[in-house]
């Protein structure tokens, strides 16, 4: 879904952020989105967790567009770190520690980072369909 007069950046990023509120003003609609979605970069087989990002997502006030701003902008920089340690965090971080995480090393109204965006947007590209398949859910957003 885009918004009207919405066009993609140079980076291929939409510039719908402006009608989303920053994280810091959205925290308790935004928390079970991040708590969903740091389950990508989990040392597990992260497949088994679409059914309920997906479920999370759906359940949201956020259409597509706006979760995958969150995906890219607020969680993967929050915690794709997680990747670089001898032995990672497999079951997921505390939700208080994930939100004070994401506060601080997200990127709202900034460009995607680098590190670590082809392997979310291969995930992306499996879970955006599946969230957007339901009908009375994408109806909400048209």
């Amino acid at each position: 879904m885009t918004h009207p007069g919405e066009s993609p950046n140079l980076c291929g990023q939409a510039i719908h952020e402006k009608w989303m509120k920053p994280p810091e003003n959205d925290i308790a609609d935004r928390t079970p989105i991040w708590d969903a979605l740091q389950m990508l970069y989990m040392d597990t087989d992260v497949t088994l967790d679409y059914d309920r990002i997906v479920d999370t997502c759906r359940s949201s006030k956020y259409s597509v567009d706006d979760i995958e701003a969150i995906l890219f902008n607020e969680v993967m920089p929050a915690v794709r770190f997680n990747f670089m340690f001898p032995i990672p965090e497999w079951c997921g971080f505390e939700v208080e520690w994930l939100k004070s995480r994401v506060l601080k090393k997200h990127r709202f109204g900034k460009r995607r980072p680098i590190w670590g965006r082809r392997y979310t947007n291969s995930h992306w590209k499996q879970l955006r369909p599946r969230i957007e398949e339901d009908s009375d859910w994408t109806s909400r957003f048209n």
